[in-house]
């Protein structure tokens, strides 16, 4: 799925600027250690995630590194530029997302089938991804698609959630 986008997306330093101006206007220094990560940090490489219950909407994660890796992750709605939400993570990451090529080889490698074009990250609310925090790579097969997890599992389907959350 390439995306084929309708609705015109901010680019990668308008959505690092997004998150800049987000962490700012949410006053976090009610909480010293979202303050702190904030202070000595900076924004890193954006993400670009497509929401597939939204077609042709998407939103950025966007890392925010000090040097220790990466301390908190914003979410910048990809039309707009508003922050939608912040996570502070209890231990730093080195990555948010494992790369491209590892999402086709797994897909390759462990279901024996022919990768037909790049993965795209995605999301919706689903089972296998219940927080927008958590994209699959979407990973076009000669079958079909694949998704695959950051954890490396791979999903044929998505499970929606059903009414009530589960």
């Amino acid at each position: 799925m390439a995306y084929e986008g309708k609705i015109p997306l901010i680019d990668h330093a308008a959505a690092k600027n997004a998150a800049k101006l987000g962490l700012d206007r949410l006053h976090i220094e009610d909480n010293p250690g979202l303050a702190s990560a904030r202070a000595a940090g900076h924004a890193g490489e954006p993400l670009l995630i497509m929401r597939l219950n939204a077609p042709g909407q998407g939103y950025y994660l966007i890392p925010w590194l000090d040097e220790r890796g990466i301390v908190l992750i914003v979410q910048v709605d990809a039309q707009s530029g508003l922050t939608a939400a912040v996570s502070g993570l209890s231990s730093p990451l080195q990555r948010l997302t494992m790369p491209p090529e590892d999402a086709k080889r797994l897909a390759s490698d462990l279901l024996g089938v022919r990768v037909t074009g790049e993965p795209w990250l995605v999301w919706e609310p689903c089972r296998e991804a219940s927080s927008p925090f958590q994209p699959l790579y979407q990973v076009p097969v000669e079958d079909g698609n694949v998704f695959v997890s950051m954890d490396g599992s791979l999903h044929r389907n998505l499970t929606p959630f059903m009414k009530g959350g589960r």
